[in-house]
């Protein structure tokens, strides 16, 4: 282990302030990654004993364990904004689970935050806010896309708005980086239909029976984290594979000084990892045998901080990390939601005319298809099929394909493809599209373990609709196997 000292070079390197933390005024010339929040992340939460333990008495958890239907990592930048980010994971997670494609759910936290304040009522004049006060106000109103209000990732100043010149209390619109655009008040919000408290002993006990995540805030302490500001020696390597041991005494009174919490999204845990305890000084911590005393037992979890330096090695991904299971027992507070119901929607020119939204209206019938081309008289709608009942060979980099001959010629406008693949673990699938000497990924590795893979995408890219579509489903991963069982191209030309 390679252990770094920063006292030293305390100021000599682009370390990080505790995001708008106690008696901070504002952004520092370290504010630029690596951000944590105010430590304010578990206001209004119970006392965890005070919550009910979901465990069954006669419940065996496995040693090791994940779940998976995530987005990606994403890098809250230099914002003390970790909630908002660990909140909309698990929104994401929660739609993800629920049948939305993981390249759609993509939603906005500079929305999210923004209505945590003005309508949830949360943090009016900090930068932080808590998973409770976020969750809680998707469940009353919503939140909406990532492409509806686009995330900025450093604070406001006063370059921005002449009011947002430091110092604390200032205005609500300092912190949320102004107001949302107009079009936010039309655009379609995404509710979910509860929030809880969450006993953290009682994490494996969700874990595996709803199979979706867990919110956890607690106290921030800078050693345990490797991070860049710990006036006590870290941990490149632990820091590398996201490694967050329990603190020792030094760390809990050093990290006082400068108080910050944190959150993030607890997916899966490992019994059996163990990591060495560390004193002040970055030494191993020796038992009465004169051996290393290690710390055994860690959560996995997704963090907020982007995937090229925090946890770039650890096994779960990129971004990922192992933190420690006393720690949150003892620090930590946990809320989690409810997965939602979604409501399909009509795909305006399915060649088979269902009706996907259930109001009894399919294709051009139904009104939310008044603007579609193939519904407007703004082009002509082609359609095309192949039933090739294909095996997808189990980690074969060759797949399966098929081939549509398609005789009509045209300029395309709108192409969707829908596939039909039963399989065991979708996530290990990637499924191509290629035309005209051009390829397009319709989906890498998504889905996680859930089975089969029955969608539609709109494909963009593409501009002539005559010649051969050569559809490819490759399987990246051993154990799983499935079958292309059908695809079709539904094509408007002009």
């Amino acid at each position: 282990m390679r252990i770094r000292v920063l006292a030293s070079t305390l100021l000599t390197i682009p370390l990080v302030a505790a995001c708008a933390s106690s008696g901070d005024s504002g952004p520092t010339p370290y504010d630029e990654d690596f951000p944590v929040s105010d430590d304010n992340i578990n206001d209004g939460a119970p006392p965890n004993d005070s919550l009910p333990d979901d465990n069954k008495a006669d419940a065996v958890y496995p040693a090791a364990f994940q779940v998976h239907d995530q987005s990606p990592v994403k890098n809250q930048g230099s914002r003390g904004v970790c909630s908002i980010f660990a909140s909309t994971g698990l929104i994401e997670n929660l739609y993800i689970k629920a049948g939305m494609p993981v390249e759609e759910a993509n939603f906005s936290e500079q929305y999210l935050q923004w209505a945590a304040k003005n309508l949830g009522g949360g943090f009016p004049h900090t930068e932080g806010s808590s998973s409770n006060i976020n969750l809680s106000t998707v469940v009353r109103f919503g939140t909406v896309k990532e492409d509806e209000w686009a995330y900025e990732s450093f604070p406001w100043t006063s370059a921005n708005d002449a009011e947002c010149t430091g110092g604390e209390n200032l205005p609500t619109k300092c912190y949320t980086n102004g107001e949302p655009p107009a079009s936010v008040e039309q655009a379609a919000k995404f509710k979910l239909p509860g929030s809880h408290f969450l006993n953290t002993n009682s994490i494996k006990a969700h874990l595996t029976s709803k199979g979706t995540g867990v919110n956890v805030g607690f106290t921030f302490f800078y050693q345990s984290w490797n991070h860049r500001r710990s006036t006590l020696p870290i941990s490149n390597d632990l820091w590398r594979e996201g490694v967050v041991t329990y603190p020792n005494d030094r760390d809990k009174e050093e990290s006082a000084k400068h108080r910050a919490g944190h959150a993030i999204q607890i997916v899966g845990w490992d019994d059996n990892k163990e990591v060495e305890m560390r004193d002040g000084d970055g030494n191993p911590v020796l038992g009465t045998d004169g051996q290393p005393k290690k710390e055994k037992g860690f959560w996995i979890f997704k963090n907020s901080w982007g995937t090229a330096s925090f946890g770039v090695d650890n096994p779960a991904g990129p971004g990922y990390g192992f933190l420690s299971y006393r720690y949150i027992s003892e620090f930590g507070s946990a809320v989690t939601a409810d997965v939602p119901t979604i409501h399909p929607r009509e795909v305006c020119d399915d060649p088979a005319g269902a009706d996907e939204d259930g109001n009894g209206q399919a294709n051009c019938d139904d009104s939310a298809c008044a603007s579609h081309p193939s519904c407007s008289g703004g082009g002509t709608a082609h359609s095309y099929s192949a039933n090739p009942h294909a095996s997808i060979p189990d980690n074969d980099a060759t797949g399966a394909s098929s081939t549509i001959a398609v005789p009509d010629a045209g300029t395309l406008s709108d192409l969707k493809i829908t596939v039909d693949i039963t399989h065991t673990f979708r996530g290990d699938l990637t499924v191509k599209l290629a035309h005209d000497g051009t390829t397009q990924t319709l989906t890498a590795n998504a889905g996680g373990s859930a089975d089969d893979l029955k969608q539609t995408f709109t494909v963009t890219g593409f501009t002539s609709l005559a010649g051969d579509w050569t559809l490819s489903v490759v399987d990246n991963a051993a154990q799983d196997t499935g079958t292309l069982n059908s695809w079709s191209i539904a094509a408007t030309t002009n």
